[in-house]
């Protein structure tokens, strides 16, 4: 169930009716959380859902109840990590995924974290940080889509030819439907200046219209 939360990150494009999907989803989830408000875990999954399928405050509300449910949890930390990334806050972000490593050094998903790191850094203005992070997520899980699309992004931005290549190439090999102009679907970033930098990135990248 741990993975959930990073493999639906991917599912805009495996998806044959995005809208029907999407909606499901997000009904599934808000009855998950309907059904124990208690429930940390299934809170901070179902707040996932919220903040990349349909309203970002209300995904953010449940993470923060997660927390302080259990605030060794994290995967909480994480999920609150991408929802600051969203919400236009790397700041904090930085400060929330940092902890989530912390609790978990090991962790399954620690390639996530690794990833959303280098987002919040990558929209913070500091690319060759998030290059730096984005290379650790993609070596330890290549066929994440979060880890590649910021390794891509970064690394085009830092001149780094030959990363750019390799990362460009195993991104539209998975991904075929990935464009800039759908972009969007699946970074919900709530400033649009968050979304040009990336779609800069990519742009530069080799990332079709």
């Amino acid at each position: 169930m741990a993975a959930y939360c990073y493999v639906q990150r991917d599912t805009n494009f495996w998806m044959t009716n995005r809208a029907e999907e999407t909606a499901e989803a997000v009904r599934l989830a808000q009855r998950a959380a309907a059904l124990d408000k208690d429930d940390a875990y299934a809170l901070c999954l179902a707040g996932d859902v919220f903040i990349n399928f349909s309203d970002l405050d209300a995904g953010a509300a449940m993470i923060d109840r997660a927390l302080v449910l259990s605030p060794n949890l994290s995967m909480a930390w994480l999920c609150s990590g991408w929802a600051r990334i969203w919400q236009g806050d790397p700041e904090l972000a930085i400060q929330h995924l940092a902890r989530a490593m912390r609790l978990s050094p090991i962790d399954p998903v620690l390639f996530a974290m690794h990833a959303a790191t280098a987002f919040a850094h990558f929209i913070a203005g500091r690319s060759d940080e998030a290059l730096s992070w984005s290379e650790k997520a993609s070596w330890e899980q290549p066929l994440y889509l979060p880890g590649t699309i910021i390794f891509a992004a970064s690394s085009a931005l830092a001149g780094q030819l030959v990363k750019t290549q390799n990362a460009m190439a195993r991104l539209l090999h998975h991904n075929t439907r990935l464009r800039i102009s759908n972009l969007n679907d699946w970074c919900p970033f709530r400033r649009p200046q968050d979304l040009a930098k990336l779609a800069d990135g990519l742009r530069k990248a080799g990332l079709p219209e």
